[in-house]
This record gives C-alpha cells, structure tokens and sequence, in this order.
C-alpha cells in the first residue's frame, strides 16, 4: 500500500488480522495519513479507528515492549519527573516513571522507543527502560504529572482581568478577556462556563468533572464582557429581555471548540452559559470509555442488531451521546450507511451522514428520520426522542428493518416503557420494538496522586452499598496539585444494561409493573448500576461521597 512504511503496513496488516481493523477502515486511515504528519498508529486512534488500549497492545507486541495498560501505584516519582520539561515529555509522548542505578523506566505512548532510548543516553547519559502504554493515557498522564507546570493561563486571565477593571472609561475591548477566559477553562478541563449576575457582582464558575466550580467574583462592570460573547454568538445584543440561544468557533492557545451560548433573564441582568464542545472530535470504541471488559459484549450486543430500538438513559451531560458514537464506531465503513441527526453534531464518525437539527427550517428529529427512510439506511442515530412526532417516527423505522438508536430523558432503565407510552407507543410496539436500555451516569475518579483509605466503619456506609462492600479498603478523596486540590480527576462510567429477551418482552407486554420483575432479570440480561457502582469503589476508583452525589442517601435505583 502506497504512502506507509513497511513497519506502518506491518502494523496495519496485524490491526487487520486480529479483527480490530477492516481493510475498508484500513484505507480509509491511510488516505488520513496521506495528508497528516501524524503517526499512522496515532492517527488510527485518532480516527476512532482503533481503541487506544488495543492499539496500544498492538504496537507494544510489535516493538517487543512490555505492555503496561495503567500506571504502577506511586509512580512517576519526582526524581524522575525533575529530569525532564513538560514540553520534551509531550514532543516525545513519554512519561519518566522512575530513576534507580542509572536506569530510568518510561512510559511511552506513540512515540518511538529508539528516539526516546537515544535522547535519554545523549542529554543525560542514562540507560532508558520503555514500557508501552496506551496513547491518550500516556498524553493525559504527562498533563497531569505536570500540573503544577501548568501553561500561563491563568495568569492571563487575571491580567485581562485587572486590565479591564482599571478601565474606568470602558474604552478597552473585552475580547482579549473573553479569549482569556475560554482559554482557562479549557486548560482548567471544563465543559461548562457560567456567569451569574447578582446585586454587586458577576460570578464566574466552570462545570469540572461534572461539579460546578465558583472561579472568581468579577465587578459588575464587567457585565460587557457578557455582549463580546453574544456578538461572538451571533445573538441580538440589543435585547436582554429574552433569552436567546446561539453558538461561535474558537480557535486560539492550541485549543479548538464549538462553543454553544444561552443567556437567561434575571432581576440583576443577564446569566450566560457557554458550553464547551471539542471540534472535530473523535471517539474510540467502548473498551476506552471505562466500561467493564465482562459488559462490552452485552452493549455490542445492541449495536449489531439488524433491527429494532435501542435506548441510552440519564440525566444531561451523562455521556450518553458519547457511549452510542462508540458503540457506532465499529460500524463505520463496514458495510452499512449509517445516518445521524443532533443537536449539535459532537462527534465526527468516519463514512457517516451527519446531520444537524435546524427547527428554523423546519428539520427536526421526526422529519429527519422520515427523510432518512429514504436515503437507504441500515443504521439510524437519533439525537434525543423528546416528543411524540419524533417517538413514532423512531419505533416506525425500527419495525421496518432499521437499526435505531437514541437517547431518553428518563432516571432509570425500567422506566422506559411508561415514559414511551406517555408519547403515545403502544405496549405491544414497545415489546417487539425495544431491543435493549442502557442508563448511564458519570462518577468522579479519585486522585491516585493523592487519595488515601477511607477508615469509616461499616455502619457508616450507605445501607444499599453495605452488602456489596462489606469491610474491604476503600479509598477517599484529599487533594493536592495534580488535581486541583478537589482529589478528583476525570470520570467514570457507572450504569445498568437491561437486554429486551423474552421474558423481559413479556413483562412489558404485560404493564411493566415493578413488581412484577421478580423472576424476569437474571445474569444474562440484566447489570445492575448499584453493583458497578460499588465495584468502582472497591477498584479505589471513586469514593462513597460521590455515591451520596450521583444517586443521594437512598437506594432509589434497586429492584425490590
């Protein structure tokens, strides 16, 4: 194949023998890679092509390196980190993990063992050690390693900011602030901003890791920096007695989003809500999002279905949207057109047609699907079903052949059925039609820079984790710079599969009463989200703080 070394079609050839890679995915990466100065492996994970712990396998059997999925406990130290700038470490995509007798051991994520062996032998006269690692692991424990080194963002931020404040006669534009401020929250790794009026001041605050997180108190004079955003959006800055929706690109500091804007009305003024989307973005498969290796097959099992509806449940910003793109992206060049329709488009999916909402123009989820039935699908992705027009036209498609899949604003898997009666389906569609449910909730991940054992008693936990933790060691949150002082970073999926076989087509025939699902779930098509959740404590992986924040103090998710 033209365009890739021999070690770059060796890699491609294994992708493919192992079932990881299909020659049609495999082309379609190398014409990527035509116009990329990436790595070809890189860029395979890039394009959602390959998982990063696959690729990750992969490319450390083929350079003869051990494979190390995850970092040991109390590595990297600082010796090591202190030998090397953040910069040299991302250039190269390595991290030091540790220094003893003259060898240092690294982790190394797509970039190549000789150069990086070479470097350490020459700049510091040291014998280097590679451990391969999974790619965005790699990149994302570099950053946080580095924390405290962190770029200058904030400064900046608190420069513009005092710029602005000693600008009585407000003859400065707010635009260098407004850069500044997205710029931060990107770095601060924040999905959400928020500016809040009240009486004497404009409050800033950024969701991180699912938390709203106040920022700073800006003086109310500050509030023009609210239009610089609304004329960056494209809203009317003459009115600020409605709210008004609207949306801008940023692109600036290395760092390129869509960015979504609302604005609602208050008594001191206007609140601005801007949500942070990372353009272009692509997604790996399922095994990368965090969910169990045991679970994958039953979630696959949805996705390969010929026909029929599946359905991902949760509260906003639960990653819904983000687990069926990655339970999709198999399925891309495979064979099958597959269609998509949202609100905004969040992820780009190779061979897809991707679609955007315009209600403006008339083009909402109902009509898309309609239109699409006609654009020869076998694979349909729904945005939301949030009314009954777009319901109907959902369950319609699922009954004549097509694979649909999208999402519903609902707390918990069995309460699908009467929520999709509330919008008009009959019980006999939803039993033949339904093919599985999947809800999904977010956990903060503890700090493994900081955590430490949590000594509470037994009677002290929940009652409805008691059972399942009994007394083994568990860790709590503390704090320290790697984190952000909130001994938390990044999240984690916790969730419950419901798998529609018969006995559950039964049961929803017959009413889907709660009480009458003794009997009906069993192993096989049924994961419980209590007991993941609990697992995810027992693995160290979060805390039983954030238990009491995604679920509250009762057990209102267990099947009596």
């Amino acid at each position: 194949m033209p365009g890739l070394t021999a070690a770059e079609l060796g890699l491609g050839q294994a992708l493919v023998r192992q079932g990881r890679l299909n020659r049609s995915q495999l082309l379609y990466a190398q014409r990527w890679h035509e116009v990329s100065e990436s790595s070809f492996a890189g860029q395979l994970v890039r394009l959602g092509l390959v998982g990063d712990q696959d690729m990750g396998e992969v490319v450390a059997h083929s350079r003869a390196l051990a494979y190390h999925p995850a970092l040991p406990e109390g590595w990297p130290t600082a010796q090591a980190l202190s030998l090397f700038r953040r910069e040299i470490c991302q250039t190269l995509t390595f991290l030091p993990l540790n220094l003893e007798g003259g060898q240092l051991t690294v982790w190394l994520g797509e970039g190549n063992a000789e150069k990086v062996v070479d470097w350490v032998r020459r700049r510091l006269g040291l014998t280097a050690v590679c451990w391969q690692g999974p790619f965005r692991a790699v990149t994302g424990a570099i950053e946080a390693a580095y924390a405290p080194q962190r770029d200058n963002s904030r400064e900046n931020f608190e420069r513009e900011l005092r710029r602005l404040e000693q600008d009585s006669q407000g003859s400065l534009g707010t635009e260098p602030l407004m850069h500044a401020l997205i710029l931060l929250a990107s770095r601060e790794r924040a999905t959400d901003i928020h500016i809040v009026p009240d009486a004497q001041s404009l409050l800033l605050a950024f969701r991180i890791d699912g938390v709203l997180t106040p920022m700073v108190a800006m003086r109310r004079s500050l509030a023009r920096v609210v239009s610089a955003i609304k004329v960056a959006a494209a809203m009317d800055i003459a009115d600020s007695l409605r709210p008004q929706d609207g949306r801008f690109s940023f692109d600036g500091g290395g760092v390129t989003l869509d960015i979504r804007v609302s604005t609602a009305v208050t008594p001191h003024g206007e609140s601005v809500v801007l949500r942070l989307l990372s353009k272009g973005n692509f997604i790996s498969g399922l095994e990368s999002l965090g969910f169990y290796p045991e679970h994958v097959p039953l979630l696959h099992h949805l996705f390969t279905q010929p026909y029929g509806i599946a359905l991902m449940t949760g509260p906003t910003g639960s990653g819904k949207t983000t687990t069926l793109y990655a339970g999709l992206k198999p399925h891309g060049m495979s064979g099958k057109s597959i269609l998509t329709v949202e609100d905004p488009v969040e992820y780009d999916l190779p061979s897809a047609v991707q679609t955007q909402v315009n209600r403006k123009a008339g083009y909402t989820f109902d009509t898309a699907i309609r239109h699409f039935l006609r654009h020869d699908p076998d694979i349909m992705l729904v945005g939301e079903i949030r009314d009954s027009e777009t319901a109907d036209a959902a369950m319609r498609a699922s009954e004549t052949g097509h694979l649909v899949l999208s999402t519903l604003h609902v707390n918990n898997v069995f309460s699908v059925p009467a929520r999709l009666q509330s919008l008009g389906v009959s019980t006999l569609s939803i039993a033949e039609a339904l093919i599985g449910v999947v809800t999904q909730r977010l956990v903060r991940r503890l700090c493994h820079a900081c955590r430490v054992p949590d000594e509470r008693a037994d009677g002290e936990r929940p009652l409805s984790l008691r059972a399942r933790l009994g007394q083994q060691e568990i860790f709590r949150a503390v704090g320290c710079a790697a984190c952000g002082d909130t001994g938390y970073r990044g999240r984690l999926p916790v969730y419950e599969i419901l798998l529609v076989d018969a006995a559950v087509s039964t049961w929803i025939a017959a009413g889907a009463g709660r009480h009458a699902l003794r009997g009906v779930l069993s192993a096989s098509n049924h994961i419980a989200i209590l007991d993941v959740c609990a697992r995810r404590v027992l693995d160290g992986e979060t805390s039983i703080e954030e238990f009491h924040r995604v679920f509250g103090v009762f057990d209102e998710m267990a099947v009596e």
